[in-house]
């Protein structure tokens, strides 16, 4: 008699899972942060400026582990919305500090209301019990792989994609990939 082994199709595959629960969450919260008009990545960067009020440009790009000239657009378009400000280093003029405007601050306090409405969607059906445990064993695996707490690892690549198309749109016809 031959004995079938049980389905264990990709979903069987936890870093599958990992990957599938992982995009439906950045789905959810960029759902949930639309009514505030913010990208994750403000609500992330937003998130940091509240934690290290007066944080320089550069230090809050090395904290997200992302190219400062990166960095400077996405702060533009926070600014322009008056949601921080900055201003000029006492010791250092080259220096800019980064500062929540009060807007900044309201901003703020929705992100967290809308982040505590993604954790309660994103794991219904879980009792506390089972959150603690599954928020231990993420923690661990996170750990394992060097990632930054409370830092989207996103931030290393945010903006290559876009960097990368202008490069190849403005190469010579001969350099250009598949060329």
């Amino acid at each position: 008699m031959e004995i079938q082994e049980k389905d264990s199709g990709p979903r069987r595959s936890a870093a599958f899972l990992l990957v599938q629960v992982g995009a439906r969450a950045a789905q959810e919260f960029a759902r949930l942060l639309e009514p505030l008009q913010l990208t994750p990545p403000d609500a992330g960067i937003l998130r940091t400026l509240g934690q290290s009020p007066g944080i320089s440009q550069q230090e809050l790009a090395n904290r997200l582990g992302m190219h400062a000239s990166r960095l400077v657009a996405i702060l533009d378009s926070l600014e322009e919305h008056g949601l921080l400000f900055r201003k000029t280093d006492a010791e250092d003029r080259r220096v800019y500090r980064l500062e929540l405007t009060e807007a900044g601050h309201d901003a703020l306090h929705a992100i967290g209301l809308a982040a505590r409405a993604h954790n309660e969607v994103m794991c219904a059906g879980l009792d506390d019990a089972e959150r603690t445990q599954l928020g231990n064993l993420l923690e661990r695996i996170a750990d394992r792989h060097g990632l930054m707490p409370g830092v989207h690892p996103g931030y290393k690549t945010l903006g290559e994609a876009a960097e990368t198309r202008v490069r190849q749109t403005h190469a010579p016809a001969n350099k250009r990939p598949g060329v």
